[in-house]
Order: C-alpha cells, then structure tokens, then sequence
C-alpha cells in the first residue's frame, strides 16, 4: 500500500518562548546594533526578523551552529 505524500506546510508556524532577563537585554541590543549596522530605523527591524534570521544561519552554517552546540553544552553542564 502506497503511502499518500505528506503535505507541505504553507501557514507560518508561532512558536512561544519565555526569555531570562538578561537574555531579553541581549537580544534588544543585537536588534538596536543590528539596525545600525543595517542602517535603518530600529522601529524597523523586529526581533522576529532577528530571530527568523538567527535560525536559518545556525541551519546553514557549520561554524555558527558549532557556537550554539558549544552553548548548549555549557548550559547543559551547569544545570
């Protein structure tokens, strides 16, 4: 019996995350960096934008996704 293809996903999917303080700080200073960098106005550049962005190098890159591993590890290892 042949299985039917799976459907491809075309609705964005929302994802929830509650953020440590110093975690929240850190990301709005990247977006505020970022923004200059980018040379526009930081009402302009969301956080999602940031985020969307942050994954899709971490999927892409070998050297950045080595980093978040790293952290990962760290992290793991002082729970």
């Amino acid at each position: 019996m042949d299985t039917p293809p799976a459907e491809t996903r075309t609705k964005p999917v929302r994802i929830t995350v509650d953020l440590a303080p110093a975690d929240y700080q850190a990301l709005n200073r990247w977006v505020a960096k970022a923004a200059i960098e980018l040379d526009q106005p930081m009402s302009r550049l969301s956080q999602a934008q940031v985020i969307r962005a942050l994954i899709r190098a971490a999927a892409a890159d070998g050297v950045v996704s080595g980093v978040v591993l790293d952290l990962l590890r760290r992290e793991r290892e002082q729970a």
